[in-house]
């Protein structure tokens, strides 16, 4: 064998190490970047940054509809309680009614009521999402799937009268028909935000096209490289060993 046969295959090994160890470099950038875009021209970068837009859009609506549910729930709880209170008031004006009450307990009975009502009131009025009221009358929430609105108004507690049952009984009714409100609302807001999530997928999807960094495909990528360089240090090591032995055979 020609010894110039091994600074032959001594340089085409270093020059596959150099390679290989380039190319991890770049491996490892690409998956440490932030934002690294394929190709040079303007073109993906536009692109990229409309679908960044797009999806940031839609994040944030996202984040309104997760407010939005926030206050509705807490709406439809403090409702809970009154229904519970109204539905004390209906026992109460049953009881007034019976014709077997005295005039001062039937006074006992309205000061319970008058108490009952005023607690109602009290919940309505603390009720509050970010320091803001949540019964304001008509809400509307801006979310990425467009406008989302309920009519949260206030009950009409005056028109609660304990020696009318059929008043009690309106009363729960329509507060359980705004509870069904808010509930159709909340469904609404919900599938809203499925919507928008999916479609935000697509988006990060479409973006992760015009990049480098897919964590999966450039790990494989460095692994595939570190093993050609390991390759390609073997075979400078086999090649000085293979020098050593073959001018110790002409100086032997």
């Amino acid at each position: 064998m020609k010894l110039g046969n091994f600074s032959t295959n001594a340089s085409m090994s270093s020059h596959y190490l150099e390679q290989a160890q380039a190319n991890s470099a770049k491996t490892l950038n690409n998956i440490s970047a932030q934002r690294a875009l394929s190709g040079i021209d303007s073109a993906n970068l536009a692109i990229a940054d409309s679908l960044r837009s797009q999806s940031s859009t839609l994040e944030q609506g996202v984040a309104n509809a997760n407010d939005a549910i926030g206050i509705l729930q807490i709406a439809d709880s403090t409702l809970a309680n009154i229904t519970q209170s109204a539905d004390r008031i209906g026992e109460l004006s049953v009881r007034y009614s019976s014709g077997i009450l005295n005039a001062d307990q039937q006074k006992m009975i309205k000061s319970e009521v008058g108490a009952l009502t005023k607690s109602m009131q009290d919940s309505v009025d603390q009720a509050s999402f970010n320091g803001k009221n949540v019964f304001g009358g008509q809400m509307s929430f801006l979310t990425g799937n467009g406008m989302e609105g309920v009519n949260l108004s206030v009950p009409k507690f005056g028109s609660i009268d304990v020696s009318d049952i059929n008043s009690v009984h309106k009363f729960i009714g329509g507060v359980n028909a705004l509870r069904g409100e808010i509930g159709a609302a909340q469904n609404g807001i919900l599938s809203g935000i499925n919507a928008s999530l999916a479609k935000n997928v697509a988006l990060k999807q479409s973006e992760s096209q015009l990049q480098n960094n897919d964590i999966a495909k450039n790990l494989s990528a460095f692994k595939q490289n570190d093993l050609q360089a390991n390759a390609a240090v073997l075979a400078q090591a086999h090649n000085a060993a293979s020098l050593q032995a073959q001018f110790g055979r002409l100086l032997g």
